[in-house]
């Protein structure tokens, strides 16, 4: 499956009418959050294809009345996308580490005990025959896995339980901007592909 990850940074290349052609073949749309909601309209109802998304840090919270239309939330979710042989199962968790106190912001217990959730759902539909997330979808990245040193941008503990547990062949993240070339982008765990999709990535899954 070609998917269309975006995060934290519009992009100039996805706007205007050489969207279709730019993002010819995408099946589905992800966003690891902190991205205008109006620019998530635009992206999915030009390329007509779903778009799931996870909340940032800089996005409204989620019992917020606002929201962008025609756009799947997966926060706490595990979904299935796409038909037949090129079905891919999503599981996603929104959020950031907790250093001023705004929304979607959560301290390492919050988040271990959302992480737990979200992994009883998955061992819950295995249970019942189901396939367990291909990809993990997230805006913070997993700690020690291109994140930073500052509180704001460190990761999460409990997201390494979560790769461990259920190794997802790849884990998407946004938050940490990148800048210049010499950037790191990717890191490994086991068997698991971390990538930062700042900005945007087009990739098959």
């Amino acid at each position: 499956m070609k998917i269309l990850c975006i995060s934290d940074q519009v992009e100039q290349v996805l706007h205007g009418p050489s969207l279709n052609s730019y993002a010819q073949g995408v099946e589905a749309i992800i966003s690891c959050g902190d991205l205008p909601f109006d620019y998530l309209e635009y992206v999915v109802t030009f390329l007509g294809v779903p778009l799931y998304y996870v909340l940032g840090n800089h996005d409204p919270a989620p019992d917020s009345p606002e929201y962008p239309g025609g756009c799947i939330p997966l926060d706490g979710k595990v979904l299935e996308v796409g038909t037949g042989e090129e079905r891919v199962t999503f599981a996603g968790l929104s959020g950031s580490p907790m250093y001023s106190g705004g929304p979607n912001q959560y301290t390492e217990g919050q988040m271990g005990r959302r992480a737990l959730s979200l992994s009883a759902s998955i061992l819950k539909r295995r249970l019942l025959g189901r396939q367990g997330p291909t990809v993990f979808v997230t805006h913070s990245p997993p700690f020690g896995l291109g994140d930073r040193k500052d509180p704001a941008h460190v990761g999460f503990g409990p997201f390494l339980k979560l790769i461990d547990r259920h190794e997802p062949a790849l884990w998407l993240h946004g938050h940490v901007h990148l800048y210049g070339p010499d950037q790191q982008r990717v890191t490994n765990r086991g068997g698991t592909k971390v990538l930062n999709v700042f900005g945007h990535r087009i990739l098959e899954v």
